[in-house]
């Protein structure tokens, strides 16, 4: 079907029917109880139907089980605050909050919340029954139980491309490419180009299903997300040695062949055992072949003469170093991926998180987030804050289903008010046509618990695609009926609950829009801007202080300090950006390349700590550069690349177009390289000549990130906000 590529949604309904069907019967029909019956079904609905259980299938049943235990807590706690409607409202407050903010641990916890929220639901609500608890419990247990058998065995889930299987195919389909760069005249050339562009294109967050991106503060995570951006990086620099090399402007140095051919095959092996089809290479290899190909270059310093000669190689020769850096990042944060709790093998400089403990990553990213510029800290306080009002409205005014109003908070808020708002009018146009329905049904079926029998798994199938394939007024109208239909089972009901279900539904939609309007209503779309110019800002003052560091004016701990400042907003602004792209935008809303901005902040950041780590940095070389004039010019390029920034910044903050005019000719990198090439004394300090052609290499290539950032940031005239007139 074109709506269900693969029968996916089909396979999940009837998956759910089946355990929501059977688990009711046993409870309702089997042992005579509705109320393991009524928490039976609801386990298997909230947990097939509003969660979604993600990972491999060990994953699954693991998630499933914790569920169980964290949701038996919930619903014990639910049930013995449920007969004050201060407590259970205090309750609904705390919980609402601590549950929603599990998406920071990426998209297993994030997928499972609804679920886990409406185990504290179901249990606040008539009849104040704590007696029985183990009726509640054991009717979970059965529908959960079920559920992860099904998952198992009836239609299991088909599997998703994993995230390191893309990486996989990045490193095979770029080895592919270096290996053509490194043979002359190979005529595959474009078309392994191409393919190399569109294997790194697939590594991007956007593009990428939700429940496979590299996004939880665990190590494996982390070395993902890693891998990705290093890959991406790669295939930019051979990109610019080889659009150098079309322009007649450098072609790959002859030095260079055998490094290269060393990273074209350590990303092969890379990439077969990403995919558990051998061993990952020795990061030693890479390293004894970037220290081979630096000694080359060393050489060549002392044995080139000057002039264009000088720069053509010393052009060329930054992006190839540049590829060898990246691409042993790469290969480092595979060995993390391949062995995310031992890590063997994994060099210290990767950065801090490679070798530290997982209740060290959790306990810094809960900690990073405990801060109300969070989007995560946001939607749990305002989710949290919609439940517990729902819960005092339900029960200040007795409502007799209060449940639906939380359901439908909790169903129907968003994380942005137009997101909200743009679902509140289905939503209740869906409700309303499945009361009518569902007052007919009732009227003519009457007491016939037969008919109900056979009707429940029916629309537990319709519930569920009808939101899949055909929208939400569909999945709100069956849904309406379904409930109708199980609860009709439970007690005498009569046409009136189809118009209870109506009222409480549109209560719970006016409470969420009502918090959604109140509590940080722009969402992401409103944080967005703001971290990335932080990130930006926090990126202006690494440039200059990497560019002291490389010159031995900077201190160490200086740069490390600007850098962890710079990882801190990037934490904020990577949370923004996802949440973003889930987000529905307004008309005409300035819709920027965040991911652009986003990749432009994760390379500076990668290239500082490569500078901080490298082997030649200057704590381990010369102390300092012999020619003032030089470390002056840097420092000059390397403000004016800053001043660059902080103007890209300024604007976003300002909601205006970047303007950005260098304080530096375009062509400021070659003219840098001619006047190192006509250095005085060159040749007889060449380690120190290196450091300053790598280092104007790093500020170009963070000149051509500025202007990349001045036309994805460049919003069109009818976008551009208008300006309040200002009082003379």
């Amino acid at each position: 079907m074109r709506r269900d590529p693969g029968l996916v949604a089909t396979r999940k309904a009837a998956r759910v029917a089946v355990v929501a069907t059977v688990a009711f019967m046993l409870c309702r029909y089997g042992a005579g109880s509705p109320t393991a019956a009524t928490y039976a079904a609801f386990g298997a609905i909230g947990f097939g139907v509003l969660s979604q259980v993600v990972g491999t299938p060990r994953e699954r049943t693991r998630t499933l089980a914790g569920c169980f235990v964290t949701g038996t807590v919930l619903l014990t706690i639910g049930t013995l605050l449920a007969g004050s409607t201060w407590a259970a409202t205090a309750g609904m407050l705390v919980v609402g909050v601590v549950v929603a903010f599990l998406p920071i641990g990426g998209p297993r916890p994030a997928g499972v919340a609804n679920g886990l929220q409406l185990l504290y639901i179901l249990p606040s609500f008539p009849p104040f029954a704590p007696d029985t608890l183990p009726e509640r419990v054991l009717g979970l247990a059965l529908g959960m139980g079920l559920l992860a058998l099904a998952d198992r065995l009836l239609w299991p889930p088909r599997p998703v491309e994993p995230y390191a299987c893309r990486a996989a195919g990045a490193a095979r389909a770029l080895a592919d490419l270096l290996d053509a760069v490194t043979r002359d005249g190979a005529t595959d050339l474009p078309a392994r180009r191409a393919a190399a562009a569109h294997a790194v294109g697939r590594l991007k967050l956007q593009v990428t299903p939700w429940e496979e991106r590299p996004t939880g503060p665990g190590a494996r995570d982390r070395g993902l997300a890693h891998l990705g951006a290093a890959l991406r990086s790669v295939q930019g620099r051979v990109e610019a040695l080889l659009t150098a090399e079309e322009r007649g402007a450098g072609a790959v140095p002859g030095d260079a062949v055998a490094a290269l051919s060393t990273t074209a095959a350590a990303l092969r092996r890379t990439s077969a055992a990403l995919r558990g089809r051998g061993t990952l290479p020795d990061v030693a290899l890479l390293d004894d072949a970037r220290a081979a190909y630096t000694q080359r270059r060393i050489t060549a310093i002392a044995t080139i003469h000057g002039g264009d000669a000088a720069v053509e190689h010393a052009r060329s020769a930054v992006a190839v170093a540049q590829v060898l850096a990246e691409a042993r990042i790469a290969v480092a944060a595979a060995r993390v991926v391949a062995d995310p709790r031992g890590r063997a093998g994994v060099p210290a400089d990767l950065g801090w998180w490679a070798t530290a403990p997982v209740a060290l990553l959790w306990r810094r990213r809960i900690r990073a987030h405990l801060s109300l510029r969070s989007v995560y800290l946001q939607n749990a306080v305002r989710l949290g804050v919609g439940l517990a009002l729902a819960r005092l409205v339900a029960g200040a005014f007795d409502l007799s289903h209060g449940l639906w109003v939380l359901l439908a908070t909790l169903t129907l808020m968003r994380t942005s008010v137009t997101s909200t708002r743009a679902t509140l009018l289905p939503a209740i146009a869906g409700t309303a046509l499945g009361a009518v329905v569902a007052a007919g049904l009732l009227e003519v079926v009457g007491q016939d618990a037969v008919v109900y029998a056979v009707l429940f798994p029916v629309l537990c199938v319709a519930s569920v695609l009808g939101g899949q394939l055909v929208g939400m007024i569909a999945g709100q109208a069956f849904f309406t009926v379904l409930v109708a239909v199980l609860f009709a089972q439970l007690a005498p009901a009569g046409p009136s609950l189809a118009g209870v279900r109506l009222l409480d539904v549109a209560v719970g939609a006016a409470v969420g829009i009502a918090v959604g309007a109140a509590v940080w209503p722009a969402g992401g779309h409103g944080e967005v801007r703001h971290d990335a110019a932080r990130a930006l800002h926090a990126l202006a003052d690494l440039l200059g202080a990497t560019a002291a560091w490389l010159t031995g004016r900077g201190s160490r701990t200086d740069l490390a300090r600007r850098l962890w400042v710079s990882d801190h907003q990037l934490i904020y602004f990577e949370a923004d950006f996802l949440q973003y792209r889930a987000e529905r935008r307004r008309r005409h809303e300035d819709d920027a390349d965040w991911f652009t901005v986003l990749g432009v902040v994760h390379r500076t950041m990668r290239a500082v700590r490569s500078a901080l780590d490298d082997t030649a940095a200057p704590a381990q070389r010369e102390p300092a550069v012999p020619w003032p004039d030089l470390v002056d010019r840097l420092d000059h390029d390397a403000r004016a690349l800053a001043t660059g920034y902080t103007a890209v910044a300024q604007a976003l903050t300002l909601h205006r177009s970047p303007d950005v005019v260098l304080g530096v000719p375009v062509d400021f990198v070659d003219r840098a390289l001619r006047a190192v090439a006509d250095a005085p004394e060159r040749r007889e300090h060449p380690q120190a000549t290196l450091r300053l052609v790598d280092a104007w290499g790093r500020l170009g290539w963070a000149a051509d990130d500025l202007a990349a950032l001045g036309v994805v940031l460049a919003p069109t005239p009818a976008r551009v906000p208008r300006r309040r007139r200002q009082p003379a």
